[in-house]
């Protein structure tokens, strides 16, 4: 199985400590460990640049100061996820995006080429490179990130990671659905301030649906094994 597994920024960032949640992160390792061995293979997009930078240059909103809180940021997630991933025997691999890398031919052709020899040697984690995605380069946000390089790279599963987890209608999380409208749902405390929001969400989950492909929303922390076993308290798209 060939999963994309995308993290938000509140799923994987404590934005009141100021700090990565290491637990998250751990318990994410321990489970693509347990699927490489198993020969699956995973891709990680990842949030929390902007905000891991935010400790260092303060500010808000500006275009400028965004792109370098981000530059400032990508180092410290990476040797955070390094340190976390290196602890289960895996190696990762820092991989940057425009939007331009996933519409032109030949630079798709370049990333399945550097996919293809990083293949069982290092996990890929994804990020927006936001340093020189200027607007007219700029994919929009990470959920629709995740769903592109799924389909350029015909993967399989794409599991969503939020803080809250599984959505919710009536009152109850709803555990299938084929309902891809904000309205269609309870509303929730997503976090959508600059980033995607759960519109870009439900659009990624119609884009997976409308190309045979399984989209999951999930809570960080959870096991992405039994994410994909329908063990955990999901909301698989139908």
């Amino acid at each position: 199985m060939k999963i994309v597994i995308k993290i938000g920024t509140a799923a994987i960032f404590d934005s009141k400590k100021k700090r990565v949640k290491e637990k998250v992160l751990k318990k994410l390792a321990k489970d693509i460990s347990t699927l490489t061995k198993g020969g699956n293979e995973v891709i990680i997009v990842t949030s929390g640049a902007v905000g891991y930078g935010k400790q260092v240059i303060l500010g808000e909103d500006k275009m400028g100061l965004k792109q370098a809180q981000a530059s400032v940021g990508q180092i410290k997630l990476m040797e955070k996820y390094s340190s976390i991933f290196s602890k289960y025997n895996l190696h990762v691999a820092q991989i940057l995006l425009n939007s331009k890398d996933l519409h032109e031919k030949n630079r798709i052709e370049n990333l399945k080429e550097t996919y293809k020899n990083l293949k069982g040697k290092a996990i890929p984690i994804v990020n927006e490179n936001d340093v020189t995605s200027i607007e007219e380069l700029k994919v929009g946000d990470n959920d629709t990130l995740a769903a592109r390089l799924l389909l350029n790279m015909n993967f399989d599963v794409l599991i969503i990671l939020t803080e809250v987890g599984a959505l919710i209608k009536n009152n109850q999380p709803l555990r299938k659905s084929n309902f891809f409208k904000v309205g269609d749902y309870d509303k929730m405390n997503l976090p959508s301030k600059g980033f995607g929001g759960l519109k870009s969400k439900l659009d990624c989950a119609k884009l997976m649906i409308d190309h045979k492909k399984r989209c999951i929303i999930a809570k960080a922390g959870d096991s992405i094994i039994d994410i994909l076993n329908e063990k955990a308290t999901v909301t698989e798209f139908i």
